[in-house]
């Protein structure tokens, strides 16, 4: 009985042991994988060349990385090429309605595929049929936004309704049932009814991401909106396990972040000299980087 005794205890003192030893490891690994970083604010700097700030960042021995999106180019539209550079990108459709429900087309070009999402935000509870926009309108704004005709239309309608129908309401995104639409995009026809119908458009971007929206308006009321990606990039440089990426887009928009392990030292203003450098190197004004304003975080946890 003894013997037994002393080998219970034996081995919860090796159980014990390993978990210890367990915790001890997990523990290392998010200490050791922990990161602090620093993310900036992004500012637009005037009269940029892009192509030209890559180049010189290649020259500089910089990691350029060119980033895509989702969307596609809609050929044929002057000004907004003019606008937006020769390598813009649509990325989504909206359209409003006054009655608080709302329509997102968004493109996934890879795919050759569109995703139509219904929004209403007076739904109070379970999304039920009766909570989508009319027949009427949505086979409008279907044959408006795709090459398709109206018996198409409506067959991808009633796609979305037994969706609605059979659905389950707990599932994430029930509330905003949605379609996949493999048809072309009739991207100008959508782009011509905003701009014809509004009497106001309120255009925005962030800095340094490439995200261009316009939202267009008619006495006071939202349309829809119009959103962009530009051609942007990121360009890295790595030193001494600290990395620095400065990101830019077409429009001149500049914004950037630093990181590094968690257990390091990581001062703002060391930061800050590494961008100046970064950005001379690139053609952007030093300066540039005086104006940015930095969010610190000292771990991902």
């Amino acid at each position: 009985m003894r013997d037994r005794y002393r080998f219970a205890l034996a081995l919860a003192a090796a159980v014990a042991v390993a978990l210890l030893a367990a915790y001890a490891v997990f523990a290392g690994v998010l200490i050791g994988s922990d990161v602090a970083s620093y993310s900036s604010d992004g500012v637009v700097v005037s009269d940029l060349s892009y192509e030209t700030a890559l180049e010189r960042a290649a020259a500089a021995g910089y990691a350029v990385e060119r980033v895509g999106s989702s969307g596609f180019h809609p050929e044929g539209i002057a000004e907004l090429d003019d606008e937006l550079g020769p390598g813009y990108e649509a990325f989504r459709v909206t359209f409003d309605r006054s009655d608080a429900k709302r329509l997102w087309a968004t493109f996934y070009a890879d795919e050759g595929a569109t995703v139509v999402t219904l929004f209403a935000d007076d739904v109070r509870g379970e999304f039920t049929v009766g909570d989508l926009p009319p027949d009427e309108w949505l086979v409008d704004r279907l044959t408006l936004l795709f090459e398709m005709d109206d018996a198409t239309a409506e067959r991808y309608v009633a796609e979305l309704k037994t969706d609605v129908r059979t659905g389950d309401p707990e599932e994430p995104g029930a509330g905003a049932p949605s379609v996949r639409i493999d048809e072309p995009v009739a991207f100008r026809a959508a782009y011509d009814d905003l701009t014809t119908r509004a009497t106001a458009v309120n255009a925005t971007s962030e800095p340094g991401s490439g995200w261009h929206v316009r939202e267009y308006y008619a006495d006071g009321e939202r349309l829809g909106s119009a959103e962009f990606v530009l051609p942007r990039a990121t360009v890295t440089h790595e030193a001494n396990g600290y990395a620095y990426r400065v990101h830019l887009d077409y429009h001149g928009g500049v914004a950037v972040d630093a990181r590094t392990r968690a257990s390091r030292s990581f001062e703002e203003a060391d930061v800050r000299a590494v961008v100046k450098t970064m950005f001379e190197a690139m053609g952007i004004p030093p300066e540039t980087a005086d104006h940015l304003r930095f969010e610190y975080r000292g771990s991902v946890w």
